[in-house]
């Protein structure tokens, strides 16, 4: 199955993307609750990875699958759900630091998300390697941007080390791929539509004017 779902000719629009202006927003209740439990399942990787949840991955998923509100909700509930684990069951402490990491982490998942999106809609690539794309800018823009946080804001690079940061790659990666196969197996079963496309970003060539 997800083999023909690599295939472009046969994924689901909700996944494609090149060639479109855009997804259509989730409508349908079942398509609400989806879009609940996609934060719900990031519970898992706050309880075991606390700091190190994968947020670009949520990004990157939210850029080739959603929507751009969905896309947006989406992250920024995945984020909110971090947040509270982190201060409650985690007990993160409260302070200056604490909290401006946090909100940091907010900013930089929504960057992630929008350039993740735009390089995926412009993307010239097949469909495999425009996912690898959309992947790399969600994961590079999060951590240069975390990165330039924590130099001019927070004032250490304590968290940015080669060793931390390759963790966080394959943490990341591996949430990737597990976040779509979950979609694509939500798509496949109809749990939720393969979202319709809408117009066009250019008209194809039956449909020019012929002047």
């Amino acid at each position: 199955m997800i083999m023909n779902l690599l295939k472009l000719k046969d994924t689901p629009a909700a996944l494609r993307g090149n060639d479109v202006n855009d997804i259509r927003s989730f409508s349908s209740p079942r398509e609400f609750i989806w879009l609940i439990l996609l934060p719900l399942s990031s519970l898992v990787f706050s309880l075991g990875f606390a700091c190190a949840t994968p947020l670009a991955a949520f990004g990157a998923l939210a850029a080739v699958a959603l929507s751009r509100r969905d896309g947006l909700i989406l992250c920024g509930a995945v984020w909110l759900v971090n947040q509270v684990v982190g201060y409650t069951l985690l007990q993160y402490s409260w302070n200056i630091n604490s909290v401006s990491w946090g909100l940091a982490l907010g900013g930089t998942t929504i960057l992630a998300t929008l350039s993740s999106r735009w390089m995926y809609r412009r993307s010239k690539t097949r469909y495999l390697f425009g996912l690898i794309a959309a992947f790399i800018a969600a994961f590079t823009v999060f951590q240069v941007s975390l990165y330039l946080v924590e130099l001019f804001v927070l004032g250490g690079l304590q968290d940015s080390t080669a060793d931390i940061v390759i963790r966080v790659l394959a943490i990341n990666a591996a949430a990737f791929v597990g976040l779509l196969a979950l979609h694509w197996l939500a798509v496949a079963v109809g749990f939720i539509s393969a979202a319709a496309e809408t117009h066009p970003r250019h008209p194809s060539p039956s449909r020019r004017a012929v002047v």
